[in-house]
């Protein structure tokens, strides 16, 4: 009997290992899917270095791929990033083919070859640079620097839920020679593929000279491609940088009576950790009075101490404390133009803290321990990305 299952289980493995081979045949494996990108695509000059992707290509079934390039000059090469320049003009028929070991399928392009004496395109972009919300001037550099400063907002509205219109101008770029542009193509996002095409660089989301669009807060890059009359490319990318100011004024929280009483801020903070999109810092700025003398009745209208205090949170999967402002002295709380009257503190968190935490959801909670009302002068939460 066991004998007769051992030679049971051998014939079994034996099939299965004879018609692994066969999947194909069955219909149980797929073939890839191709995908290819060449930059500068469209029209290039004689002896101009091109580089050709196959980036986003995929196998269904997992199986490993190979790329073979076929450059249609006589030329051919491998792997999933090469490069290529053509010698002579003309048009040639670039040819990706993509192999899982079943199946192959080939992708092919045209690319245009002219003269090396053609000009070049300049793609060039520009944008305006913000004061910040108290007329700072912003930072030297080569960059577009939004301020959304909503001030006096309700304390009502605790959340931070905003878009601000960005614009930049692409008018400078200069076609060279006798030539000139004939298109303008703007890659919002340098990080997100919204084409669908396995490269995150090439999409383009808007055309035109001079574009704007709505954008939330953060750090990201534009990229714009200009196209001359004689076919060829240029490119120039731009870090746009858009930071967030809120204060809420003159409010009251009210008195603890078992338990603190607390008031919640919620907003956004967006990074990616290996991206561009990276906060400098988010500041949380809380000023009240050191003592109130506007009290009920039943305190007897005397002047009575105030302690408040901040409690910083992410909040995108589930509550986690950053930092509070419990082990501040009343001595010590006197960040910035404190009046002499006044309790002044900060929590500043730097963006290497930030970065130890998920983005996306973070909140800010105002407690008051003591067992009167509370003014508040005003609080700020500010989100810097440069």
């Amino acid at each position: 009997m066991v004998a007769v299952l051992r030679a049971t289980i051998v014939a079994l493995i034996m099939a299965v290992s004879a018609t692994g081979g066969c999947l194909a045949t069955l219909g149980l494996n797929d073939a890839p899917t191709a995908q290819m990108n060449i930059d500068p695509s469209g029209t290039v000059r004689e002896g101009d270095t091109v580089t050709f992707s196959a980036a986003g290509s995929s196998d269904p079934d997992g199986d490993s791929l190979t790329f073979t390039w076929n450059f249609g000059d006589g030329n051919v090469g491998t792997g999933l990033t090469t490069s290529h320049a053509y010698t002579s003009t003309g048009t040639f028929s670039i040819a990706l083919t993509v192999a899982d070991g079943n199946y192959e399928t080939t992708l092919t392009k045209n690319i245009t070859v002219i003269e090396s004496t053609a000009k070049k395109p300049t793609a060039l972009i520009s944008g305006d640079k913000m004061d910040d919300c108290d007329g700072e001037e912003p930072p030297n550099g080569d960059f577009v620097l939004i301020w959304v400063c909503d001030e006096d907002k309700d304390e009502g509205d605790r959340s931070v839920d905003f878009t601000t219109t960005v614009e930049v101008d692409g008018s400078s770029s200069d076609a060279g020679g006798i030539d000139y542009i004939d298109k303008w193509e703007w890659d919002l996002d340098t990080t997100d593929d919204s084409d669908g095409d396995g490269i995150t660089d090439n999409d383009n989301d808007a055309t035109g000279q001079s574009i704007s669009f709505e954008k939330t807060g953060g750090a990201f890059e534009v990229k714009l491609t200009v196209t001359s009359s004689n076919g060829l490319t240029d490119s120039d990318e731009m870090m746009i940088y858009v930071n967030y100011r809120g204060e809420w004024k003159d409010f009251i929280i009210d008195a603890s009576i078992n338990d603190p009483v607390e008031m919640a801020w919620e907003f956004p903070v967006t990074y990616e950790a290996d991206g561009k999109d990276r906060i400098r810092y988010l500041r949380v700025k809380l000023e009240y009075p050191q003592e109130d003398d506007d009290q009920p009745i039943f305190t007897g209208g005397a002047t009575t101490a105030n302690k408040l205090d901040l409690f910083l949170y992410n909040t995108t999967t589930q509550e986690k404390e950053v930092s509070n402002t419990t082990q501040i002295e009343n001595e010590n709380r006197d960040a910035g133009d404190c009046q002499s009257d006044e309790y002044c503190v900060w929590q500043v968190v730097s963006g290497s803290t930030i970065r130890a935490f998920q983005a996306d959801t973070w909140s800010v909670d105002l407690t008051n321990d003591e067992s009167h009302n509370t003014k508040i002068n005003s609080l700020i939460i500010e989100l810097q990305y440069r």
